[in-house]
């Protein structure tokens, strides 16, 4: 747990150094030590996927079809507004997971971040 931990929280500190707007959901100590739920402002957490690809593992945080987002009901217990929600990724680490893969992620995310916010 005490690794799993370590690395979640390097990736936190890594993607909270971006540019831009983005959050943290969920207690910031007590927490899944492999799990890291953040929100890219006025960023659709779909658009994000896409972006990094297979590189990263992560999932959206919400669902969106056509036009339409729905909230999770964890989401929605947490009172996370409608412009954070649809840009909530979840990053999952493990017990293999090393230094260099999160720091690769770090990056990975950091760019496609980077190129979603100059089009939007």
């Amino acid at each position: 747990m005490t690794h799993m931990k370590a690395t979640r929280d390097r990736l936190h500190k890594g993607l909270s150094e971006l540019p831009g707007n983005i959050r943290l959901n969920g207690h910031p100590e007590k927490r899944l030590p492999n799990t890291l739920s953040i929100s890219f402002q006025n960023l659709p957490a779909n658009r994000i996927l896409e972006e990094i690809g297979l590189e990263v593992a992560a999932s959206a945080g919400a669902a969106c079809h056509a036009d339409t987002v729905e909230l999770s009901h964890v989401l929605k217990a947490m009172h996370v507004p409608l412009e954070w929600a649809k840009g909530t990724v979840r990053f999952s680490v493990g017990r293999m997971t090393t230094t260099d893969q999160i720091d690769r992620a770090i990056q990975v995310v950091s760019d496609a971040v980077t190129r979603l916010r100059k089009t939007a």
